[in-house]
């Protein structure tokens, strides 16, 4: 024995496809966001929030950053005064300062 087929019992079973693709714009406009927020905020030397610091993620990337700030000084200021900024860096590290 069927159960009597309901037209609405169909409708609330899956979204439209139309509903599906809104929802999904409005997810990645709201994630591309945070991003972006994330992005300014380390670019700009707003202050990080712990929570981002402490994420696995940050600390993965880490590497990436440190080597487009290196990057970024070294066509800006020239390879002589980054590997001078380089070294002082490493005796400072070093605990030769």
């Amino acid at each position: 024995m069927n159960p009597p087929s309901d037209a609405s019992s169909s409708s609330t079973s899956a979204p439209a496809p139309a509903k599906t693709k809104e929802l999904q714009q409005q997810l990645d406009t709201l994630q591309n966001e945070r991003v972006e927020e994330w992005v300014r905020l380390i670019r700009f030397g707003g202050t990080i929030p712990l929570a981002v610091e402490s994420s696995l993620s940050w600390r993965l990337t880490r590497p990436v950053r440190l080597a487009q700030t290196a990057m970024l000084v070294l066509r800006r200021d020239g390879a002589n005064r980054f590997w001078a900024t380089v070294f002082y860096r490493l005796r400072r590290l070093a605990g030769r300062s």
